[in-house]
């Protein structure tokens, strides 16, 4: 069943730290320890920021993507320098 659209993401509890923690666009975001006032006003904080920026994270900029041959000319060019 698809996610509703209008629900915040859910503030939870990183079991292994004990640190809370938020996903927003697939990124994790920790808080601080689960439970304290700290970590819930960065939960409101980002929450805030994630919906008045359209659902979307701030500063999320595009990665310029390039080929596995661009790669493979890139890296060939960095042994040359370095040998």
């Amino acid at each position: 069943m698809p996610r509703l659209s209008k629900s915040l993401p859910k503030y939870r509890k990183h079991r292994a730290s004990g640190q809370a923690i938020v996903t927003l666009n697939g990124h994790d975001f920790y808080l601080g320890p689960h439970g304290s006032k700290a970590s819930v006003a960065e939960y409101d904080r980002l929450t805030a920021e994630w919906l008045a920026n359209g659902r979307s994270v701030a500063g999320a900029e595009s990665v310029e993507a390039f080929t596995v041959t661009e790669l493979a000319a890139r890296f060939w060019k960095h042994v040359e320098v370095y040998t």
